[in-house]
């Protein structure tokens, strides 16, 4: 594993809630296991800079331990940036949310596509007031930013929030999420981790976990739904078995996770998915993403259940063995060809049974999308996520 590199950011924005959205930007690292917080500004309110015929931003600055390489450092935050509503826009304009590699430890970089140190770092007020609160040491191109900061017109920059509790607790998810109680037809009660977007909720989304629990990598995958714009709902699938299974991706888990699946049974599952769907519909149209045994569970859904619009399933183990029950929605599939739990035999059979669903498969291994695993694939991920939120937002429209 690579060394921690100490990497310097900057956050800005001017449409919308920028507010919220450089704070959700602050915590996604965290969540999203980009980097480590170890310093954060506090929230400037700045004029704008280069096209000044706009609303003026916010700014912050923010200090992370990050192992991520520059690149994939700025692939990680461009992906934050698309989730919380960035869309391309014209140089120096307005904005939903911007993020900046401002430094990387001591690596110079200059490439069409990242340069480190950021190359118009010494003349941005903006940036430099406050990075100069957490980093006024730090030496960019042979200035200190204290130096720096001294040189250029600091006229119409005031702090907005001080301090660095604007953003949440470092570490914390107290920003997005939190464990409600869901009952169920039966009567059955189980919880679930409930994640909102700032904003109103353009859909509702139900995420449906592995075999694993709703473990740190499920809460974080409905806390991106949300940031989106969904109302995130994953309900807890053990509850009726065994409440707060919350396991890893170690050798000693997957013998209790299938264990804690074999005593599961369908019906009940799907009443559980089911009372998920009713909390989910107050975000409107509601929406299913299932992994592993969760995206299983998405395909019958998709075929059995009412009041879901949109559904897609990540490596679905289960699906073959009920490939003649149509899906009754839109439904999206996807598959790693090296998954060695799922034969490509069984892909190709769901692709001819259901030749109108669309079925990816990618260069990659069973788990692929969960970045806490080792067979996560950042580039197999990022695409099927595309691919997904693009088929959410033509379908949930």
């Amino acid at each position: 594993m690579a060394e921690p590199v100490v990497a310097g950011l900057g956050f800005g924005a001017n449409l919308g809630e920028a507010r919220a959205a450089i704070a959700r930007g602050v915590q996604e690292i965290e969540r999203r296991g980009v980097g480590r917080r170890l310093a954060l500004s506090s929230l400037w309110r700045t004029p704008p800079w280069g096209l000044t015929d706009q609303p003026e931003f916010l700014n912050a600055c923010a200090m992370i331990e990050t192992r991520l390489a520059p690149h994939e450092l700025l692939t990680a935050l461009k992906t934050i940036e698309r989730d919380l509503g960035r869309v391309t826009s014209e140089r120096w304009g307005p904005r939903a949310i911007d993020i900046d590699i401002l430094f990387y430890g001591d690596t110079a970089i200059d490439d069409p596509d990242l340069v480190i140190p950021h190359r118009e770092l010494r003349n941005r007020a903006f940036v430099l007031a406050p990075l100069a609160e957490i980093a006024a040491a730090r030496m960019i191109g042979g200035v200190s930013v204290a130096a720096a900061l001294e040189r250029v017109d600091l006229a119409g920059l005031t702090i907005l929030e001080e301090g660095d509790g604007w953003a949440g607790a470092a570490g914390g998810n107290d920003d997005m999420g939190e464990t409600i109680t869901l009952t169920c037809r039966d009567g059955a009660q189980i919880s679930a981790y409930v994640a909102r977007p700032s904003g109103k909720p353009k859909g509702g989304m139900v995420v449906l976990q592995e075999i694993f629990g709703v473990n740190h990598h499920i809460r974080a995958v409905a806390d991106k739904y949300a940031a989106a714009g969904y109302l995130a709902v994953a309900p807890a699938l053990f509850d009726r078995v065994e409440r707060n299974v919350e396991l890893g991706y170690g050798a000693d888990d997957r013998p209790r996770a299938m264990e804690l699946r074999s005593k599961t049974r369908i019906e009940d599952t799907l009443a559980d998915v089911s009372a998920a769907i009713e909390v989910a519909k107050d975000g409107g149209k509601v929406g299913i993403v299932g992994y592993c045994w969760g995206g299983t569970l998405a395909y019958a859904a998709a075929a059995r259940l009412a009041g879901v619009t949109a559904v897609v399933g990540y490596y679905g183990g289960g699906i073959a063995a009920m490939v003649m029950e149509r899906p009754r929605v839109p439904l999206m599939l996807h598959f790693g060809e090296r998954d060695k739990h799922i034969p490509l035999s069984d892909v190709e059979k769901i692709r001819a049974a259901q030749p109108e669903v669309p079925v990816f498969v990618y260069a990659a291994d069973h788990g692929f999308n969960c970045d806490e695993r080792e067979s996560y694939d950042a580039a197999a991920a990022e695409e099927a996520e595309r691919r997904t939120m693009a088929f959410f937002a033509a379908e949930m429209k």
